[in-house]
């Protein structure tokens, strides 16, 4: 399963992305050097999620996902209980605040991301991954209100 700009075997964090995220830097910068090449080596069973964002949803990025055979799994916008993704971005939350003393400016921000999200366990991964059955159940149960995710 790929989220956003990484997956499972290939963990390539986002933070590279600087500036304003457009559909074609949604397609330039991720989906064409990362995602598709990954789902690609995934078979044609892989799908790809994304959360509705506007980049993730522009034409142009709509566009080239079909062109490129790519499965897209269709998500509900504003569904945080059913999005692991951020989970993850929590916990590297969490990872980088713990660290001491802070970060001085956005360049050592920058290195304590890439470093801790390199150190994030595969654990972590396989456990949102595996939760995913279960958080869509809670969210149907629930028809779509409040889960404990």
């Amino acid at each position: 399963m790929v989220w956003g700009a990484f997956s499972l075997h290939h963990r390539t964090p986002l933070f590279h992305v600087q500036g304003n995220l457009t559909g074609l830097r949604y397609r330039d910068e991720i989906l064409r050097p990362l995602a598709v090449p990954t789902l690609q080596q995934m078979g044609p069973q892989a799908v790809h999620q994304d959360d509705n964002a506007r980049p993730h949803r522009a034409r142009v990025v709509n566009d080239f996902l079909q062109q490129s055979g790519v499965n897209r799994m269709e998500w509900p916008a504003c569904s945080p209980d059913l999005n692991p993704i951020m989970n993850l971005w929590d916990e590297l939350d969490r990872k980088v605040r713990s660290n001491l003393p802070p970060p001085r400016d956005v360049q050592h921000l920058y290195q304590m991301l890439q470093a801790e999200w390199q150190a994030l366990p595969q654990r972590i991964f396989t456990t949102l991954v595996n939760s995913m059955r279960t958080r869509c159940v809670e969210c149907q149960n629930s028809q779509g209100g409040y889960t404990h995710y």
